[in-house]
């Protein structure tokens, strides 16, 4: 009665380890089917792709921030120019011209 017992026990453990197995592999042929993963290799590709805009945004952003911090403390205008300081029904001042193109006359070109 005991080896009968066993030999049920053995049956059924070897029957649901057979299934357990069979589903596993079957799970996995699946997700290296070609739909898979041509969808998982476009979902990398996305991610990469944010990665690389929220690279270039923040490097832009750190670009402005340092450019800014440089003409203040050159004391060079936002709009290009050097800052003026004239005393109140001063003449306006001009800029001597440097000799190079300026952005707007490239522009126009």
């Amino acid at each position: 009665m005991r080896r009968l017992f066993w030999l049920g026990v053995g049956a059924v453990a070897g029957a649901s380890g057979t299934v357990w197995a069979e589903r596993k592999v079957r799970t996995r042929i699946e997700q290296l089917g070609p739909e898979h993963l041509a969808m998982a290799a476009g979902n990398r590709a996305r991610d990469v792709g944010r990665s690389v805009i929220d690279a270039v945004v923040e490097g832009r952003d750190a670009m402005r921030e340092r450019e800014s911090e440089l003409r203040r403390d050159s004391g060079i205008s936002p709009r290009g120019g050097p800052t003026v300081h004239r005393s109140v029904g001063a003449p306006p001042t001009t800029r001597p011209s440097t000799g190079t193109w300026s952005r707007n006359a490239i522009r126009h070109r």
